[in-house]
């Protein structure tokens, strides 16, 4: 990490960087929401595995052409990119992204082309994509499409065998993405049907805790103690639950918002459209509901970031800590979160603990 404008700490696991400006308002944090994927719980060999595996798999249904997104090494960089636009917290608008971009790359290739021209074509069409912000999710994927001259025929035939936006009862694709993800149990379990193809283990399986007992303990003596901490995700509650399992009782159920029930259950989508990220509607509920004077904020990504600054708005003693270590891309998000003000920057989740001891004395 790179000092830059920034205070130089030294917590276990790494380097911190801390804005000299925030030192005092770090030192009255009473409250602490965290973001799940990335800050909480490693996804990259689940979440990100999965959008690789489904773009893979709609577009060799579609065209014939078998692209190894994760083999490759190349599909966790163009997560990371679109993700970085700030308007794709949900993984199913970042799949999406990349069917359609895959598609367009292969129909400017050409019939014949191999596998590694097709992924050069399609970083090409992503770093365009990405070289903006892009706050609408899959609606700025359609704007995209249809302005930069990508838009065809063929295109159009793929987006439709996609059906996408829609569910996993509705859209094609988003059901392959949950078969993959969650597995024939818990799929079952999740919808209530058996999934059209069975994956007997799902990648949810691979994740692993970022954050520990002990590290929700000192949180919790931290902020005064009791329930001032709350999760902000658009990590649907019943994935949460598989991977968290005890570790949920830390944090306060009224005060979290968990914005992928709404793909789910359809009869939630309504009243959880309003949290999606990049909006800071979850920040304001939480700070209203856990009575904080100070909010810090733990997140991994551009619409974790930029929903901070949404929700300065209405409470501006909103803090934000930006977690790096988790990320394809460990110094880009370095780059950002300091380019763009953040509060703090850590590696881990477990850090910022110690961090804040260290800015109030404790240590």
């Amino acid at each position: 990490m790179k000092e830059g404008s920034y205070e130089l700490l030294d917590p276990r696991g790494g380097t911190a960087m801390v804005s000299p400006r925030s030192k005092d308002a770090l030192r009255r944090v009473d409250a602490v929401v965290f973001d799940c994927d990335g800050t909480l719980i490693d996804v990259r060999g689940s979440y990100d595995a999965t959008i690789m595996r489904t773009v893979a798999l709609m577009t060799e249904r579609f065209s014939g052409v078998s692209l190894d997104l994760e083999g490759s090494g190349v599909g966790g960089r163009l997560i990371l990119k679109i993700r970085s636009t700030g308007g794709f917290n949900s993984d199913w608008d970042t799949t999406y992204a990349l069917c359609l971009f895959a598609g367009a790359a292969i129909e400017r290739c050409g019939s014949g082309a191999g596998a590694e021209r097709v992924l050069a074509r399609l970083e090409e069409v992503v770093e365009d994509f990405a070289s903006r912000n892009r706050l609408a999710g899959h609606e700025s994927v359609d704007r995209y499409v249809l302005r930069s001259g990508l838009r065809s025929g063929r295109l159009e035939e793929l987006r439709t065998s996609l059906g996408y936006p829609g569910n996993a009862a509705s859209s094609p694709m988003a059901a392959a993405f949950d078969q993959v993800y969650y597995g024939a149990r818990l799929f079952r379990e999740v919808y209530g049907v058996a999934p059209a193809v069975s994956y007997p283990e799902g990648l949810i399986d691979r994740e692993t805790l970022l954050v520990g007992r002990d590290d929700l303990v000192r949180f919790r003596r931290l902020v005064g103690g009791g329930g001032r901490m709350a999760m902000a995700t658009g990590r649907p509650f019943v994935a949460v639950k598989h991977t968290l399992g005890r570790l949920l009782r830390f944090f306060e159920r009224g005060a979290s918002v968990y914005i992928g029930d709404g793909d789910i259950y359809p009869v939630l989508e309504p009243e959880l459209a309003a949290f999606r990220k990049p909006s800071g509607a979850s920040l304001v509920r939480a700070h209203e509901r856990l009575g904080a004077e100070v909010m810090l904020y733990i997140g991994d990504s551009a619409e974790d970031r930029l929903m901070v600054d949404d929700a300065r708005r209405r409470y501006p003693n909103t803090l934000f800590a930006g977690i790096c270590g988790s990320s394809f891309d460990e110094e880009a998000q370095v780059r950002y979160f300091a380019r763009t003000g953040s509060d703090i920057l850590v590696r881990s989740v477990d850090q910022v603990p110690e961090v804040l001891e260290m800015i109030r004395g404790e240590r």
